[in-house]
């Protein structure tokens, strides 16, 4: 395995030099899928995003059923107009009978308002920028998937026989839908979380009145569940084991008291902030060591982003003189770009995979401006602070969980099982939210306050949780 730096090392694709063609002003992977919905700019709009959600999940929706409309908006006027054309009413009763239609049909900003799943695939942002956490998710899913699981989720966006004569009359009036092949744009690294979401989002949405009223903070949920975990996963290195979360602690919001001493502290939000300050040195440095001779990827138009456990197993496979000389091949790149960057810096030989990693990361750290690194992980931290996240006074933002977002995370971890309460803590943990003793006996008191615990057992004082919805 050898290393080919020209494959990404190319100063008109990669680099942006300033005037005195010396110091790199800026960098980008555009060779490559991305790993994240971010970028470095000032002006990234992933705040934007958060606040219009709905606008999020449409595009999701559309991914997802591989359909787009025909045309860039339509006017929810026009639905009126032909809702009411197509009812009776009596002379007199006009004005009330669009006032009805109107609080159904019509959100307040003058959007279509969500009635019926389908209706999302019809739910669109103003602009490209605000649609890319949709994408993102839908790319991932869509890659995650078998065609059997894939088809499950489109079905969630689609009407059938039974839906209500007013939603179909509804649907029936909106514009057509064309069929589109969309492009991969974000690399799959663990289809773990991403089949836990279709699990879900098909699960709820057998109820639904409650998937209208919970799905987006679901599908929130996912995109800060595997932006997280993704983060986290890339921060250890060779070391980080992708087919199981790693454990990130939540506090429950109504807890009063959170002290120093708790794991949510040093294993929750202080763990993912500090991983997220070197997320785009890292995806640097991996695009970096993926431009090599074993990645089968590098001849399509776009290339896979290698992961430092797959960069390490191939590795290991190779032989003692052909790890030296890729060793040799990293400590040459990052050489070459501190020449690049125009700085005089010692590097000294590397003796493992892991030294010679380091160094390279350690060299796009240093040579990549900090603004512009800082803009890029605070996205991971503007999703978690969504709707994740309480202040808690001295200690700063901690990662917690209010009561609506636990029963919805707990009826989909339960579904239609009624099982221990160690059970549900168990799957919870499988999508990413652990709990400390503290915070696991607050929780199980509020599931009985809801009247979902069982005590009544054939194994004497076991805990069990009853099916939510």
């Amino acid at each position: 395995m050898r290393l080919l730096p020209d494959k990404i090392f190319d100063e008109k694709q990669v680099i942006a030099l300033d005037k005195t063609r010396t110091k790199i002003a800026r960098r980008q992977t555009a060779n490559f899928y991305k790993l994240f919905p971010f970028t470095t700019s000032q002006s990234d709009s992933i705040k934007g995003a958060l606040n219009e959600w709905e606008n999020e999940f449409g595009t999701f929706a559309r991914r997802i059923s591989q359909e787009e409309l025909a045309t860039k908006s339509f006017n929810t006027e026009h639905v009126m107009e032909r809702l009411l054309d197509q009812t009776e009413t009596n002379p007199g009763n006009e004005d009330e009978v669009h006032a009805f239609y109107t609080d159904l049909v019509v959100k307040s900003n003058g959007g279509l308002n969500v009635t019926h799943p389908s209706m999302y695939k019809y739910i669109q942002g103003n602009s490209a920028t605000k649609r890319k956490l949709g994408t993102y998710l839908a790319d991932l899913t869509y890659q995650a998937l078998d065609a059997n699981e894939l088809d499950e989720v489109r079905a969630i966006f689609e009407t059938t026989e039974h839906e209500t004569l007013l939603d179909k009359m509804i649907v029936k009036l909106l514009p057509k839908l064309k069929d589109r092949k969309f492009e991969k744009e974000y690399a799959l690294q663990s289809a773990q979380s991403m089949k836990l979401l279709s699990e879900d989002l098909t699960y709820l949405s057998k109820h639904p009145q409650y998937f209208l009223k919970e799905a987006n903070s679901l599908m929130k949920y996912y995109l800060h569940f595997v932006v997280s975990q993704t983060t986290i996963k890339i921060n250890g290195f060779e070391m980080s084991k992708w087919d199981h979360p790693t454990n990130l602690f939540y506090t429950l919001s109504p807890e009063t008291t959170v002290t120093s001493r708790r794991k949510t502290i040093n294993s929750g939000m202080s763990l993912l902030s500090s991983a997220s300050e070197n997320l785009f040195a890292h995806e640097l440095t991996l695009a970096q060591l993926s431009c090599n001779t074993n990645n089968k990827t590098l001849n399509d138009s776009k290339s896979r982003i290698m992961t430092y456990d797959e960069l390490f197993n191939e590795f290991n496979e190779l032989t003692f003189e052909a790890q030296n000389q890729f060793l040799e091949d990293v400590d040459a790149q990052s050489m070459r770009i501190l020449q690049y960057s125009g700085l005089n810096q010692d590097l000294k030989k590397s003796e493992t995979f892991n030294e010679a990693v380091k160094q390279l990361f350690s060299t796009m750290k240093t040579t990549t401006p900090e603004a512009a690194q800082k803009r890029y992980g605070d996205q991971v931290k503007n999703i978690a602070n969504s709707q994740f996240t309480k202040r808690r006074g001295r200690l700063g933002y901690v990662l917690s969980l209010n009561q609506e977002m636990l029963i919805l995370l707990s009826a989909v971890s339960c579904k239609e099982d009624r099982i221990t309460f160690v059970e549900l803590l168990d799957r919870l943990r499988q999508r990413g939210v652990n709990f400390d003793n503290e915070s696991a006996t607050a929780f199980l008191l509020m599931l009985e306050k809801i009247n979902v615990i069982d005590k009544k057992s054939d194994s004497g004082e076991a805990q069990y949780v009853k099916p939510i919805l």
